[in-house]
């Protein structure tokens, strides 16, 4: 049985922080949907979570803080649709008002 470092703990902390944040965004997109009618594909903010999560457990299983391509190509795509998502979000609950 090994003990768990303090990097692996704050890591997985940072991601529960990571997916309250999301969730919040997450709801305000289904509420957004449900409110307007107009589709937010607010789903594709939960699945940044998992892709984050994927991520966060990588890097709290192999116990490093950087270097690991897997992680990094998991927190990059992650990245990747959330900024998508935010931008998407943006643009259709304030285009033209």
């Amino acid at each position: 049985m090994t003990a768990i470092t303090t990097h692996q703990a704050l890591t997985i902390l940072a991601w529960f922080i990571i997916a309250i944040i999301l969730t919040i965004l997450l709801l305000i997109a289904r509420f957004y949907q449900n409110v307007s009618g107009e589709r937010t594909y607010f789903w594709g903010f939960g699945l940044s979570i998992l892709i984050f999560g994927m991520a966060s457990a990588r890097y709290a299983f192999i116990d490093r803080i950087s270097g690991d391509p897997l992680g990094d190509i998991l927190w990059l795509l992650g990245g990747l649709l959330l900024t998508g998502m935010c931008i998407y979000l943006y643009n259709l609950m304030t285009a033209g008002r």
